[in-house]
């Protein structure tokens, strides 16, 4: 079980802080929130999504894990890239919210996919992807994944 020390959960502690989202300031900040619900959070993995062809509506931290468990086996390049991609996500957004509380910087939704698409790029940058199939092609034009 994940205990990040969002907002939410370090006011239950006991700190009287802001609870409100920094990336938003629209809502309460709580794990759910921050990369789920969140209007920022959720139009960078829905970018992502996009770029992998998948349309999904918002859903609760669980109903996703469970699907990401369900959906993300085997090895093709799209399950190794929602792997990458999701733990990469969840990686910037964090580290969004920390520039943004410590640091007093932001980055908008592009300059965050854009992130997490060099970081995925990067750590495929010279796999073997059998780059005549269509779909592997497609999604390496996409990620800009070189060979």
């Amino acid at each position: 079980m994940t205990r990040l020390p969002t907002k939410n959960r370090l006011i239950r502690m006991g700190l009287n802080i802001d609870g409100i989202c920094v990336l938003c300031s629209e809502e309460r900040e709580t794990r759910d929130h921050l990369f789920l619900h969140c209007s920022v959070a959720n139009s960078v993995w829905n970018s992502v999504l996009h770029l992998n062809g998948i349309c999904r509506g918002t859903c609760s931290w669980d109903a996703h894990i469970s699907w990401a468990c369900a959906s993300w086996k085997g090895k093709s390049l799209l399950t190794t890239i929602m792997k990458l991609a999701w733990t990469t996500f969840t990686y910037i957004i964090w580290e969004e919210r920390n520039k943004r509380i410590y640091q007093g910087r932001s980055r908008n939704v592009n300059a965050l996919l854009l992130a997490i698409k060099d970081s995925v790029a990067i750590q495929l940058k010279g796999r073997e992807i059998n780059r005549n199939d269509y779909v592997n092609n497609t999604l390496c034009n996409q990620w800009g994944i070189e060979h």
